[in-house]
């Protein structure tokens, strides 16, 4: 519908051709496919490779696969690549909320605005990363949840499915989540091996066991990261260039890695934004510069501000830099005031949930990369894509935890 007649006849101003909306990065990796299966054509599969041998990028070696197994150089032959991975994100959903006990139809319904909510719109139809990026991460809290199952079957899915999800970090070419979530995985580590030494104190032997064993799965995921993560010397260099810039500043009481991966951000925040990309309909706070791991941690309230909050009302019904960018902001307005409703319920469905260590893993998570998105990218463009698997979990979460209560409430007044 979006390729073949919403865009070509009713918004033709916003249809750049061949399906594919104005002003996007789907444009780029069209280009590049062409580019790729043209090759393919001409010397064999060969030629062929994941990434595009200038930019990088891996969705350009997958619309050339497609365009070369296809002979179809045409977006619409990646429609079903697309519907794949958003609807086994969806399934996932759904079977998170049923680990979280949540009655099956309630949890079907409330799984249905993440597959049909307008904003998925922008990497279903189009050709874009987070289709990938979204599985990826939902693939990843999967794996959390099986970790701490009593099945053994389970926990084995969980190892699968954690292995999946970095790996498809990896292949999205999105390296910052690939190298974050290790870092988060450290983390749980870390509490789950304080949790084995509360259990040991209780003598709680089954719980114990249960716990060993989920940090067993954590663990083996973390050998695989380790395993095709970069390389020490690339991270030792980054170190090295912190110390050397002027305008940040060093602190010596944290982890040259740590101090790394924020510098990283600062750069890409203070100078690589504000030089190619700054100035767009859409900038949020983009007057702020980051030039100390203190500055990142002072900026967190207004951050988690803008992740859950926005677009706030003042972008509603307003122009964009694109027809595409106006067209969503009159639909983006429906969108915020479902979250609005649900962040109100979130804090009743944290504490129903508060006894599920991993839950507050995937939370830690969400809240994390919610973070990131924000202050890495100050447009609202950027920020209401790349949260978006984030936000839909957890509102996912808010609404089906109180309407379970609340039908489990009734049947009991009964």
């Amino acid at each position: 519908m979006v390729q073949l007649f919403i865009l070509p006849i009713l918004f033709p101003s916003a249809h750049w051709g061949d399906g594919l909306m104005v002003g996007g990065d789907w444009i780029q990796f069209h280009k590049e496919g062409i580019e790729i299966a043209e090759k393919v054509k001409e010397h064999g599969w060969s030629a062929w490779s994941l990434t595009h041998p200038v930019s990088g990028q891996a969705m350009s070696g997958i619309a050339g696969l497609f365009y070369a197994l296809t002979g179809i150089k045409k977006p619409w032959v990646l429609l079903f690549y697309n519907a794949f991975l958003h609807a086994t994100a969806g399934l996932i959903l759904f079977y998170l909320l049923i680990l979280l006990e949540i009655p099956k139809k309630l949890a079907v319904i409330i799984s249905i605005p993440f597959v049909v909510f307008p904003t998925s719109f922008t990497w279903v139809t189009q050709i874009h990363k987070d289709g990938l990026y979204i599985l990826g991460m939902y693939s990843t809290f999967l794996a959390f949840a099986l970790a701490f199952s009593k099945n053994i079957k389970h926990n084995i899915l969980g190892l699968l499915s954690g292995i999946l999800g970095v790996s498809l970090f990896y292949l999205v070419g999105r390296e910052y989540a690939f190298t974050i979530i290790h870092y988060f995985y450290l983390l749980f580590i870390f509490l789950t091996f304080v949790l084995i030494m509360i259990r040991l104190i209780q003598r709680k032997k089954e719980e114990l066991k249960l716990t060993l064993r989920s940090m067993v799965i954590l663990s083996l995921v973390v050998i695989f990261i380790n395993f095709i993560k970069s390389t020490q010397t690339q991270e030792e260099h980054q170190a090295q260039q912190i110390q050397q810039t002027q305008w940040w500043y060093w602190d010596p009481y944290i982890s040259d890695k740590i101090e790394a991966m924020f510098y990283n951000l600062a750069v890409w925040r203070n100078e690589i934004w504000s030089k190619y990309l700054a100035g767009h309909k859409g900038a949020i706070d983009e007057d702020v510069k980051f030039r100390s791991v203190m500055d990142f941690i002072e900026y967190t309230p207004r951050a988690l501000q803008v992740g859950f909050f926005s677009p706030f009302p003042n972008f509603w019904f307003t122009e964009g830099s694109t027809t595409g960018g106006t067209i969503a902001r009159y639909i983006t307005p429906f969108e915020a005031i479902y979250f609005y409703i649900a962040w109100l319920l979130l804090p009743f469905a944290v504490w129903m949930h508060r006894k599920k260590i991993w839950f507050w893993f995937i939370l830690l998570v969400c809240l994390g990369f919610i973070w990131l998105h924000v202050v890495a990218e100050p447009n609202v463009g950027p920020i209401v894509r790349k949260r978006y698997g984030y936000v839909m979990l957890l509102s996912a979460i808010s609404y089906s935890t109180v309407i379970s209560w609340y039908i489990r409430k009734k049947a009991w007044e009964k």
